[in-house]
């Protein structure tokens, strides 16, 4: 199969502080520390894919002193190095000890999924993937505010939907066609899930902490 031929989406301002931009940056600094932690990495190196507004790269080079690197299409963001998901053997010949891919992989067409996931697994040993999950819902509430308020959520994904391309999204995760099991079932053949969760923070995300398979 032939590489994506990406076009920049948005412009570089689109990417200046969006709601959700630091409840998302908790999760990620988060789960960078866990795989961190959990195998013992010293002075880890870790490639970002997808430069965003950089909040991730300036917290974990700047506080902590880890080494990162990034890559992105668009030149204007300023990457460490210009390029696509779905190439990044052309790129890269070293090895990074974890590569974070925060909604990225949705960009393409889903026909690029399996080669994206199969160039994530070829670069690092552990992989934070961040998807987009498509979801419907409602809440209640009842009480009395302050003493005492309590909300239910009804929430639901779009299976009953078709996901057409918006302009930045070819895919979402809950739409026809693309199920949270069908998603699942293709990172595993290059994968292993050590830990997938929907944080309440960010319902519109669905987070994977993954473990290279040899």
């Amino acid at each position: 199969m032939d590489n994506f031929k990406a076009n920049i989406q948005v412009k570089k301002e689109h990417y200046n502080f969006v709601q959700g931009s630091y409840l998302h940056l908790y999760n990620q600094v988060r789960d960078v520390f866990d795989v961190v932690n959990k195998n013992k990495i010293i002075n880890p190196k870790i490639l970002i894919i997808g430069v965003g507004d950089d909040l991730l790269k300036i917290v974990l080079e700047n506080k902590f002193q880890f080494t990162i690197k990034t890559i992105d299409i668009d030149p204007e963001l300023e990457p460490d190095y210009v390029g696509s998901v779905d190439n990044l053997q052309e790129v890269f010949s070293e090895k990074f000890d974890i590569v974070v891919c925060a909604h990225v992989l949705e960009h393409l067409p889903y026909k690029y999924f399996n080669k994206s996931l199969e160039q994530l697994k070829s670069i690092a040993d552990n992989a934070l993937i961040y998807l987009p999950i498509a979801k419907v819902g409602v809440s209640l509430g009842f009480g009395i505010y302050p003493l005492f308020f309590k909300k239910i959520y009804f929430i639901s994904t779009w299976f009953f939907k078709k996901h057409k391309f918006d302009g930045q999204h070819y895919w979402e995760i809950g739409v026809q066609e693309h199920s949270l099991n069908k998603t699942k079932a293709e990172i595993k053949k290059y994968f292993n899930i050590e830990k997938e969760y929907n944080p309440e923070n960010w319902l519109y995300s669905y987070n994977f902490v993954l473990k290279s398979k040899k």
